[in-house]
């Protein structure tokens, strides 16, 4: 009898173990604002390279909002994270026309970020993918433009600011 009870325990003990150590998996893979709140950079569609001089980027902050680069326009919106999918609600963008490359990465990337994806982040990568595509994005050197001393003098900032040309 005792060998009974003593094999019950264990086993419930074996079954909560178990449970607990796919749940700390499950957190560690959830994807959070907190994890995708960065500036990156497009480095991959569809395991096909992008080359880095012009490459679309994508920058979000604490507060979901986005903005960055398709390639050949700007974009910006508000993005929701909802059990690891991506996406960017009601996406604005400008409206250039660029040459028929340049158009049809804009396409692609529109088409992911404005539609539910899967995403994760692993090895300080963003992955989206959804049914037609997925794009790779890896962070942005931690030295921005605006980090520039140079550029956060009270007249550079007053020139953009009103469009002025300097």
């Amino acid at each position: 009898m005792k060998r009974h009870v003593l094999m019950a325990v264990m086993l419930a003990a074996g079954v909560t173990a178990c449970s607990s150590s796919n749940d700390a998996n499950n957190a560690k893979n959830e994807v959070t604002t907190s994890g995708v709140a960065q500036q990156w950079q497009l480095t991959m569609i569809d395991q096909q390279a992008i080359s880095a001089e012009g490459s679309p980027t994508l920058n979000v902050n604490k507060d979901m909002e986005v903005n960055g680069y398709t390639g050949c326009n700007r974009y910006f919106g508000k993005a929701e994270l909802d059990n690891n999918r991506f996406k960017i609600d009601r996406m604005a963008s400008t409206k250039m026309a660029c040459a028929e490359n340049a158009m049809a990465l804009e396409q692609t990337m529109s088409q992911v970020l404005g539609q539910w994806s899967d995403a994760s982040v692993r090895n300080n990568t963003l992955l989206l993918s959804n049914d037609a595509h997925t794009l790779v994005f890896t962070p942005v050197n931690s030295s921005k433009a605006t980090d520039d001393p140079l550029l956060k003098s009270p007249a550079v900032n007053s020139r953009f600011n009103k469009g002025e040309k300097y």
